[in-house]
């Protein structure tokens, strides 16, 4: 019988929650009018009078990392879902959720969110609630879904990775079936909240008799689901059997059968009409076979036409996809619609219920009654099935059925304690739980079912954790079963038993396989228990020293209690707790015992179940738990002493005459359970002279004589123990196997000496191991385990109870070896490189041995196999009838494969693979662990740099952990900031600029304040101060108008600042889901002091919507600010920031194109972009059309092409309605089509393209304002298209593209229209008349930068030489000026590798005539009449211009000092030319838009280094506000914004794409006013965004998390121009591209070196510099960071002190504490490392412990501290007090490592020589002082060692000869050559040779020669 615990009342926690909680909302409309309409047959299921929300709970354990959950429990109660967690009163409420409609089903489900090849595989884990027409899905991430289902659910079913559907059958089609109803489909499977629901498929049969066909049979109910294996089971209501399936994906054309079966493409299939069809005819179910007639009941019936189940699915209210409902806070309404995006961005909606969506699901929508539109349906391709049910068993009929009442009530799956798994399903109505034995098969493809096994029991539940289950039974007694073997009864206190009659019936025996056969009749049953419930329970427990037979210990402990008549169910089972279900309604919780509490005890029992068969194994387990778990209220020995006696007595013995059984308990006393005795017959006084005769009694009248006074009696002695000697029962059950139990502990024993905190439960093993030896007279085992535990010498006075004719009786399987064994002896001849014998390993036995084994066997791969072959080192063995399985990697394998690494690498590599962590390490004893450890400190200096992240971990360097960590998380969500809202600060001091990374900025700039001027400068939400002072004879009046003139001047420099804030703010801040992202105030007010009054335009004209684009570039500058992988940035949130009133549509237009250019657009659903559009809003259409074509540049995105041609006429079909689409919104949409398709060189739109930059004017009045911006975009647009691609490709050959761009570029006679653009441009312009002539200032500057961009990089020089600035006066009087600054820029494109970072190179491009006349007054008078200075001068300008332009593009990001240097000296040169002489020659706007242009490129290159020079000479432009336009203003801003580029994180890349987007950008002509758009759309300056990448390293600190300076070296990949190049940084510091570095190392002494190969490790490398640059590193103990110590002084005192080792024993712990932060260490010097001052003896302990520490700390090796102090107390504790032999081992292991095998395996493969972590001085000084101690004991007691050797035998006191031996590691005396112990005179060299192959020390041999000596003996 099993004692539970006792019971306690069970209330659902939210059952008391529910009645606080609000419920659900009422529906508030009206009721339908009554109608014709079908309802499902489950909506009668339940009906009642007075019908109540139903309620159901469920509840589970889940593991959550290294914390364990307690139960949490799901609660469902109507409309309202709970979910709870915690334990029995403290319990807290999580999540609650409440919908409209009654809920159906809801349950815990993962899914898979991998939906496509191209996304990552990610378990969503969710909670799923399931009512009429759609599923809520809430995933624990705060995301919620809501899927409408197109049919009503009558069940919902949890499976895995998903949810399982089962259609409501409505009465129609089941009495009424109209023609093609019988082939509706009746299961649907879920796999993502976001698919459409999908058919399940079934397959039965197997081979060429296989059939795949739908699910379409009503009569198939399901009744279980399971998640592993993936299993359903099936009812047939008309055939009344259950059947199993096995859930899988369906293949694909397994999908195409089952839906070819239904001929969607007929049309007559839409409405043919057969009568009296048979509906569910077997001929094509999956059941078919099991009938004679082939059809179900029903099936037989004839059916008339119906009406469709779907009739009202349009008309039943609201959609659930729209339904309000009320949840829990911690869900915000604004929680995201997906994983990265809405349903709807995505194109994926949630499909409505209508006539095409049902026709996928192989759903007719027309019948006579449908409310759908016949003519209106159009059948598409149908759902192919997702899921797809194999066939694999189904029950027998039985002659008579049941029909409905014969479906099974309750389906678990459960396993045996030897892990047999079992289906079991309980049949109510006939009191039967039937099991099904079940296995995969051999090919793992599918599951075999064995036959049924029926159990009597009104109700069961599984106890998974125990792989056991709890049967009530018909008597309401609850027995426990494992798998089919009954374990006893379970008794439970507390509940009231019922007494019965007085009976004199004695206990029936039983069999633990009773029940396992087919039921028995109930009458039987019924008079067998009512016999059973007669029999009250005996004190007396279970015999097991006489048992002969597990059945005799199981039935004579199958006493039972008095039954209780008041349980009725059981429900509820989690981990080893179940409930139990009240008659009066109540529920009680109880739970089981454990199965053992002891870890020894859980290893013996593993051992067990492997070695025995599984029949026998069972028998053992079963006997084990009732034994331990017995009911009882004496107190328990300890489990390892019931353990011992239980296996003793199940092996035969008399226990009761074993020393081992008489030791006393460590709990102090013995209980009568744990002394047995045989079971016989019980009479009257048996019970009574059993308890007197109890070792029990006999020790308590021995502790309580004393006091009573009482004379001990002793009792009468059984003749079972007084009389012959004891002999072991042979018919135990155990018997026969000792000798296989024996070994198999054996290496139990072994593991358990790798448990460094379970060293002292060797001696508890050894004791049992001990006893089996000597009974199976295994010498040399007994040797073993007298040297390992020499107190066991006292067990040999122990009479024998195996004689050796017993042993002949017994099993002796082949793979017992004679000698034990020895994992420290097989290391110790590894580590000598001598030939070993092969360690026997036992599948399944002893796992972490094997681990450790397989480690050192890839340590030593050849060092430890010298003499060895590879198949010699280890034997690998399993016992019969166990599958041999490996539980490590293939070691040889592995080493062939990584043969280029080191031992040490390899080792490392191999743990990792291996799941070895510290902790596993630290477990170890020191012995075995410091060879480990070294290999780990080998690799800690330098490791591989593309190693997992479990192997750095593993060495202990956790900034490269979590370095290659990056490489899979990439997600924003994990790292960097945290999440900024609105209200970072005070809402009038907001400027969008707060989320600046100050911490980083304090280290790369921390010797000014440039980043707060920087921020002064770039504020727009403050008014600016008016300083004026009103003159006398000016009027108040006129004074107000000049401060507002004075206003409007400062006000263009204020509307062009969101542009370069923008810059500024790139990418630095993730929103707040819940918030809306703030938008900084465009202030254009201003204030005059002293008294501050507020100045607007109220006296003064200004422009009309003068603020209208500089709003737009303020909302970019606030989009630009979220980062690209922000999550939760989607189409509600997207929404959710559009601006109720309409006079911030601009800033919201600017919005959604820094959303665009961010990648965040995509995410907004397409009938929102549709509402945007339609609106005709012509920024936001710009916006949404650039947003989205920036988002998807180079994808040629089909979507966003279609979207972009429709407000391009070009792209039109020619009788297509012509639109009014805006000219503005033209020139974004030609350019987004360029960016859709960039690099592509499409044929289609170059062609149309190439026609646009020439449009002609008109026809009638359009297209005749800002031609000059559609030309430029379209030369743009085809540039992009045609990047780099010259004229080689064929498919282009045909458009003369080349002639044709030159000929825009330098004019001509127009070339005759064809074509469409003929009869379009048929009619002339009104308003512009061009001429014959093509009008080069419109289309030069496009067709010029096509040109250049088409050609970029080729090197044509016949192309560079038309781009060319001319040569004469009469070429240059042909291009204007401002031309040649494109020219220049184009050529430079041409010949991209030929610019040079020099002032030569950009003066070589001026024409000599040019160098001549330009800014040359002193010859003005001897010129000629055809020379013109002001043309020379601009041309001068504007080439210099154009040449620094290209060379900035050419180094942007670069930070080339020559580069700098070059436009340093020519922003200089511009500069001066603003002088009054000079500025009249060129012009002041063409001096203006030139030194623009330079100081932009010059910011370019230095962009995100934030340089001073660059930034003086920018804040001084700045401060210009008078004469000074817009334009000006923005170029300055852009200058300030590319210096500092992403708040200093971002820079600029120089590949195509990004040179294309800059000149998009910094196209050189700067609109004149804030509306300007004539030459260049203004939109497009903020396309840099394309261009820029973040290459900031910013080191932190893996320890502190702070940020450092830490020196790098940067070397260059080998090019032309150098070799071997590299470059020393301290970062934080920007870092050129990827593409020009070969590795990124670490320097210095202060850190751990770092090395990042750039090709090995680029996704490393990107995922770190997309994640804030953040690259971890690791301070070196003793060392002090940069900015603690710059010079390194303090430093270099410290590492003196670490090299120092004269001051040892003077370490002051103040000290000690300024080397480390590691709270671990400090602790260790808070508790042991303090003097008291009380005795000697204790300060000489602490200064040891401060050394050992010291050392530890400041040679940065603390994980060694355990291993020193376990040294330290092996070398000076007196052997007398050791306990066993174990320490002595391992430091013998230790010395064998570090003098045999550190040099081979550490020093031969490090280019510097390691130095160890013991030093050879300390063991030398163990090795020595060891030595001593057992030599002295040896001078003074040699005449122990000599009868040892002589005669093998022991002294009396046996601790010191143990010692010797194992430290010497000599053998069994049996071993030695008879020759060596009768010899005398015996002189070394003959007595080595002698001893050789025992392979003994030199030391050694001669202790032995000196003792065998005639006079030493």
């Amino acid at each position: 019988m099993i004692a539970a615990s006792d019971p306690h009342d069970f209330v659902p926690f939210g059952r008391g929650f529910c009645g606080r909680h609000p419920g659900g909302l009422s529906d508030s409309r009206p009721p339908s009018p009554v109608q014709d309409v079908d309802i499902p047959i489950a909506a009668f299921r339940d009906v009642q009078i007075h019908d109540k929300p139903k309620e159901s709970w469920y509840m589970r354990n889940r593991q959550t990392g290294s914390q364990m959950v307690s139960d949490e429990e799901l609660y469902i109660h109507g409309s309202t879902v709970v979910w709870s967690k915690g334990s029995p009163g403290h319990r807290v409420v999580h999540k609650t959720f409440t919908i409209n409609s009654p809920i159906i089903h809801a349950h815990w489900c993962d899914f898979n969110s991998k939906r496509n090849s191209d996304s990552v595989e990610e378990v969503l884990n969710t909670i799923a609630i399931t009512h009429k027409g759609a599923v809520n899905v809430y995933t624990d991430r705060g995301e919620d879904f809501c899927a409408a289902l197109p049919f009503q659910v009558s069940q919902a079913w949890k499976i895995k990775n998903g949810l399982l559907f089962e259609r409501s059958i409505t009465s129609g089609e089941v009495f009424s079936p109209k023609s093609g109803s019988g082939n509706l489909p009746t299961m649907f499977s879920l796999r993502h909240p976001l698919d459409e629901p999908a058919p399940v498929a079934s397959r039965y049969g197997v081979g060429l008799t296989s059939k795949v066909c739908l699910m379409r049979d009503h009569t198939q109910c399901i009744v279980f689901t399971s998640d592993e294996p993936s299993l359903v089971m099936t009812f047939d209501t008309a055939l009344g059997v259950h059947s199993v399936w096995m859930l899988r994906e369906a293949k694909p054309e397994e999908g195409r059968t089952a839906t070819g079966l239904i001929d969607m493409s007929n049309p007559m299939y839409l409405h043919r009409n057969q009568s009296a069809t048979p509906h569910a005819s077997y001929g094509s179910s999956a059941l078919g076979f099991l009938s004679s007639g082939g059809q179900s009941f029903l099936s037989m019936l004839s059916y008339s036409p119906g009406v469709s189940p779907y009739r009202n699915i349009a008309s039943r209210g609201a959609s659930p996809m729209v339904s309000s409902r009320q949840q829990s806070p911690a869900l915000s309404h604004m929680a995201a619609m997906s994983r990265s995006q809405s349903p709807a961005g995505s194109g994926l909606t949630t499909p409505s219920p209508g006539p095409h969506s049902l026709a996928r699901y192989g759903l007719s929508p027309h019948n006579s009654t449908s409310v759908f539109n016949e003519s209106s349906a159009v059948v598409s391709e149908p759902l192919a099935p997702a899921l797809c049910l194999d066939h694999c068993w189904t029950e027998q009929s039985q002659n008579v059925r049941d029909g409905v009442l014969g479906k099974t009530k309750k389906v678990f799956l459960t396993a045996d304690l030897c892990g047999q798994n079992y289906l079991c399903y309980l049949i109510e109505m006939r009191n039967q739980l039937k099991c099904v034995k079940y296995g995969p098969s051999n090919d793992r493809t599918s599951y075999i079912f064995g036959t049924v096994t029926a159990l009597t029991a009104r109700d069961a539940v599984s106890i998974e954790s125990m792989n056991m289950m709890v049967l009530l039974d018909t008597n309401n007694s609850l027995i426990l079963y494992t798998g089919l073997v009954k374990i006893g009864k379970v008794h439970i206190s507390g509940i009231p038993p019922m007494i019965a009659s007085q009976s004199s019936s004695l206990p029936r025996p039983s069999t633990p396989l009773e029940s396992s056969g087919s039921a028995e009749p109930q009458h039987a049953s019924e008079a067998r228990g009512l016999a059973d419930e007669m029999v009250l329970l005996s004190p007396v427990p279970c015999g097991l020293e006489d048992s002969s037979k597990l059945q005799d210990s199981v039935s004579s402990m199958d006493f039972m209690f008095a039954v209780n008549r008041s349980i009725i169910g059981l429900r509820d089972a989690n981990d080893n707790r179940f409930s139990l279900e009240m008659a009066g309604g109540g529920l009680k919780r109880t739970s089981l015992p454990l199965m053992y509490s002891s870890p020894l005890v859980m290893s013996c029992l593993e051992a067990l179940k492997q070695i025995l068969p599984k029949d026998v194994s069972l028998q053992a387990l079963v006997n084990w738990y009732s034994t331990n778990n017995a009911p009882s209220s004496a107190l328990k020995a300890s489990e390892w002493k019931l353990f011992m006696r239980c296996l003793l007595s199940m092996m035969g013995y008399n226990i009761t005459q074993l020393t081992i059984s008489q030791q006393s308990d460590l709990d102090g006393t013995l209980s009568p359970v744990m002394t047995t005795k045989k079971h016989k017959v019980s009479t009257e006084n048996d019970d009574w002279e059993y308890l007197i005769n109890s070792d029990y009694h006999k020790l308590m009248i021995s502790q309580n004589s004393c006091f009573c006074g009482v004379t001990t009696v002793e009792g009468s002695t059984p003749s079972n123990i007084t009389g012959d000697q004891p002999s072991i029962d042979t018919s135990a059950p155990l018997f026969m196997y000792i000798p296989a139990i024996a070994f198999a502990f054996h290496s139990v024993y072994e593991e358990l000496k790798l448990e460094r905190l379970q060293s002292e439960k060797l001696s508890c093993l050894a004791t049992l191991l001990f006893h089996l030896a000597s009974d199976l007279q295994w010498d040399d085992y007994i040797d073993y385990y007298k040297r390992d535990c020499p107190n066991l010498l006292h067990l040999e006075k122990d009479k024998r109870q195996v004689h050796p004719d017993h042993l002949k009786l017994m099993q002796w399987p082949s793979y017992i070896t004679t000698e034990p064994p020895s994992l420290v002896e097989w290391l110790v001849e590894c580590f000598h490189g001598n030939p070993v014998d092969p360690y026997a390993l036992i599948n399944g036995i002893g796992k972490k041995l094997q681990k450790i084994i397989s480690v050192y066997l890839v340590f030593m791969y050849e060092h430890g196999r010298q003499g060895n072959t590879r198949a010699n080192l280890v034997r690998r063995l399993s016992a019969t009838g166990h599958q041999l399985r490996s539980i490590t990697l293939d070691y040889e394998k592995f080493c062939e494969s990584h043969a280029s690494l080191s031992p040490s690498e390899r080792v490392i590599v191999y743990m990792s693979q291996m799941n070895f962590t510290l902790q596993d390490l630290q477990s170890l004893p020191f012995g075995v662990a410091l060879p480990l450890q070294e290999a780990i400190s080998e690799c800690k200096k330098s490791p591989p740099s593309d190693w997992s992240e479990a192997a750095y971990v593993l060495i202990g360097r956790q900034d490269l952990s979590k370095q290659a960590k990056m490489e899979k998380e990439i997600d924003y969500r994990k790292k960097g900031r945290k999440p900024q809202g609105g209200t970072a600060s005070s809402k009038d001091d907001f400027d969008g600029m707060e989320q600046l990374d100050e911490e980083m900025l304090r280290l790369r700039f921390p010797d000014d304040l440039r980043v707060y001027e920087v921020r002064r400068l770039l504020q727009s939400t403050k008014p600016v101060h008016i300083v004026l002072t009103q003159k006398p004879e000016v009027t108040d009046h006129e004074f107000q108008e000049e401060q507002e003139f004075k206003l409007l001047s400062i006000s263009q420099r204020t509307m062009a600042l969101p542009v370069g804030r923008g810059m500024f703010s790139l990418h630095l801040a993730r929103p707040v889901v819940t918030e809306t992202l703030p938008i900084p105030k465009l202030n254009l007010t201003g204030k005059a002091p002293p008294r501050n009054n507020t100045i607007n335009f109220s006296h003064i004209d200004v422009p009309t919507n003068m603020e209208a684009w500089p709003s737009f570039h303020n909302g970019v500058a606030a989009g630009l600010k979220i980062a690209p992988g922000a999550s939760q940035v989607d189409s509600t949130w997207i929404a959710y920031n559009k601006p109720s009133e309409n006079g911030r549509s601009n800033e919201h237009a600017g919005f959604l194109m820094g959303l665009g250019l961010n990648g965040h657009l995509p995410n907004l659903a397409t009938l929102k972009v549709h509402d945007y559009l339609i609106k005709g809003h012509e920024m936001t259409s710009v916006g949404i059309l650039l947003g989205l074509a920036a988002a998807r540049a180079g994808t040629m995105d089909v979507s966003v092409t279609k979207m972009l041609s429709i407000h391009i006429p070009a792209l039109l079909p020619p009788t297509s309605t012509e639109l009014d689409v805006p000219h503005v919104v033209q020139v974004s949409a030609v350019v987004g089509i360029g960016l859709v398709y960039q690099g592509t060189a499409h044929r289609r739109f170059a062609e149309v393209l190439l026609d646009e930059i020439g449009r002609p004017p008109g026809p009638e009045m359009e297209n005749s304002t800002d031609r000059e911006s559609y030309s430029l975009a379209a030369g743009l647009a085809l540039g992009l298209i045609m990047l780099g691609h010259g004229s080689d490709d064929v498919s282009l050959l045909d458009l003369n593209m080349t002639d044709q761009l030159y000929h825009y570029m330098v004019g001509g006679f127009k070339r005759p229209l064809t074509g469409l653009n003929k009869e379009k441009y048929k009619s002339p312009s009104y308003q512009i008349k061009e001429g014959d002539q093509v009008n080069v200032s419109v289309t030069s500057p496009g067709a010029t930068l096509a040109l250049g961009m088409m050609f970029f990089n080729t090197n044509k020089s016949a192309v560079a030489q038309w781009l060319a600035a001319p040569e004469t006066q009469f070429l240059l009087d042909f291009v204007r000026p401002d031309f040649l600054l494109i020219r220049i820029v184009s050529h430079g494109l041409v010949m991209w590798s030929n610019i040079h970072p020099s002032i030569e190179w950009v003066e070589s491009n001026l024409p000599k005539i040019v160098k001549k006349y330009a800014f040359n007054r002193s010859i003005l008078n001897c010129l000629d009449e055809d020379v013109d200075i002001q043309t020379m001068s601009q041309a001068e300008c504007n080439i210099l211009a154009g040449a620094c332009l290209v060379l900035g593009l050419r180094f942007a990001g670069s930070a080339n000092q020559e580069a700098f240097n070059t436009l340093q000296h020519f922003v200089k040169v511009f500069h001066s030319k603003t002088s009054a002489d000079e500025i009249e020659m060129a012009g002041k706007s063409t001096i203006e838009n030139c030194l623009n242009v330079v100081l932009l490129a010059w910011s370019m290159v230095m962009a995100g280094t934030g340089d001073l020079n660059v930034l003086r000479f920018a804040r001084q432009l700045h401060g210009r506000f008078l004469d000074i336009t817009y334009g000006n203003h923005m170029a300055t801003h852009m200058a300030i914004g590319f210096l500092f580029l992403g708040g200093g994180r971002y820079t600029l890349q120089s590949s195509g794409p990004a040179i294309g987007a800059l000149l998009c950008s910094i196209f050189p002509r700067f609109p004149v006013h804030s509306n300007d758009n004539r030459y260049h759309l203004q939109a497009l300056r903020h396309l840099y965004v394309l261009a820029a990448e973040p290459r900031l390293i910013l080191p932190r600190d893996v320890d502190s998390n702070k940020v450092a300076y830490v020196p790098l070296e940067l070397v260059y990949k080998d090019t032309d121009w150098y070799k071997g190049k590299s470059l020393k940084m301290m970062a934080p510091c920007l870092i050129p591209e990827l593409k020009y570095l070969e590795q990124i190392n670490v320097l210095g002494p202060r850190y751990w070196p770092v090395t990042l190969h750039v090709e090995k490790n680029k996704m490393i490398l990107k995922s770190m510099l997309s994640c804030n640059g953040c690259l971890y590193v690791k301070q070196r103990a003793g060392h002090l960071s940069y900015e603690q110590d710059p010079k390194g002084y303090l430093s270099l005192l410290a590492r003196t002190m670490t090299e120092d080792c004269s001051s040892y024993h003077s370490i002051d712990v103040e000290v000690i504490k300024s080397f480390t932060s590691d709270p671990r260490v400090l602790e260790f010097v808070s508790q042991f490392c303090k003097h008291t001052g009380k005795n000697e003896e204790d300060s000489e302990v602490v200064a040891v412990f401060s050394t050992l520490l010291y050392d530890c700390v400041t040679r940065e090796k603390p994980d060694i501290l355990h291993s020193f102090l376990d040294i330290f107390e092996v070398v000076n504790q007196p052997l007398s007090l050791a306990n066993g032999t174990y320490a002595l081992s391992q430091l013998r292991l230790v010395l064998a490592f570090y003098q045999h095998a550190y040099t081979c395996l550490l020093s031969g493969h490090s280019k510097e020589k390691p130095t160890p972590l013991l030093d050879p001085q300390f063991c030398n000084m163990v090795e020595n002082k060891v030595n001593l101690v057992l030599n002295t004991w040896l001078k003074d007691n040699p005449g122990v060692l000599v009868q040892y050797l002589l005669q093998g035998l022991w002294p009396s006191t046996p601790l010191y000869l143990s010692h010797f031996l194992v430290y010497h590691g000599l053998p069994q005396n049996k071993n030695f050559p008879k020759e060596v112990l009768e010899g005398t005179n015996f002189m070394l060299p003959k007595m080595y040779m002698a001893l050789k192959d025992l392979k003994l020390s030199i030391s050694t041999i001669m202790l032995i020669m000196q003792i065998l000596q005639p006079g030493a003996r």
